[in-house]
């Protein structure tokens, strides 16, 4: 036996079917977003700025190392020539006076190739500590903005939620007034098919934009209002209104 219910019940399954259109849109929506949100978490270029940061960062510390060092040393070794120029004017000892000298010069160059080496790890820290400071800036600068996008990825997919839940409550209160066994049949051909309910708009069913043969047209046009008819084309139930064309 066929299932009757009133036109004007029939028409407010469009209602329901509105309402789970937009539902399935924001699900893929958030979904899609979901997935943006596990991207930049899980972000390649922000790990290879933090890494290469990290990098520099070591290869600025070995080379302040190495220039404190140096200069240690070049301290040292003044220090041991203001010790020797002291005993050179104390000291009468030819022997002592002449090892004192040769010491001395020797200390000399050592302590000019020491500067000379300073100088260059000096260079060197600072070209580092550039390259390192750009990379930290662009670092810090890709994490701003990364974070300001998650933020707002984030409060974009609660909206959603929110509006999904919008949904929930006004499809309940729909279906609430609906035959039983007309929603469930909804539920069944939804399930089947993707979709419940087709709107026949101009002798167009909307849920596969398809325009019905001139003979669907007729037995369409020939069935009681109250009779639920299924779409021929996607299955599901065919809603009939004032602007299908009939």
């Amino acid at each position: 036996m066929a299932l009757r219910v009133p036109p004007e019940i029939q028409v407010r399954l469009l209602d329901v079917l509105a309402l789970d259109t937009e539902d399935l849109m924001i699900s893929r929506t958030v979904s899609d977003a979901e997935n943006e949100v596990a991207a930049l978490d899980n972000d390649v270029e922000y790990q290879r700025l933090v890494r290469e940061c990290e990098e520099w960062a070591d290869r600025f510390d070995d080379l302040d190392r190495q220039c404190a060092h140096l200069e240690s040393d070049i301290a040292v070794a003044a220090a041991r020539i203001d010790k020797d120029r002291a005993r050179e004017k104390a000291s009468t000892d030819s022997k002592e006076l002449t090892s004192l000298e040769n010491e001395i010069a020797s200390l000399t160059l050592r302590i000019e190739m020491l500067e000379d080496q300073e100088l260059k790890a000096l260079e060197e820290r600072d070209e580092v500590q550039g390259a390192w400071n750009a990379l930290k800036i662009a670092r810090d600068s890709f994490h701003e903005s990364r974070a300001a996008r998650h933020d707002a990825i984030r409060a974009d997919i609660d909206a959603s939620r929110r509006r999904q839940a919008d949904i929930v409550t006004a499809r309940e209160a729909i279906v609430s007034g609906l035959p039983t066994d007309f929603i469930e049949l909804y539920e069944r051909q939804r399930a089947r098919y993707g979709v419940g309910a087709s709107h026949l708009h101009r002798g167009v069913t909307s849920a596969s934009s398809v325009t019905l043969t001139a003979g669907q047209i007729q037995d369409v046009r020939a069935a009681d209002p109250d009779e639920v008819l299924m779409c021929p084309d996607s299955n599901a139930i065919l809603i009939r209104t004032a602007e299908s064309g009939l």
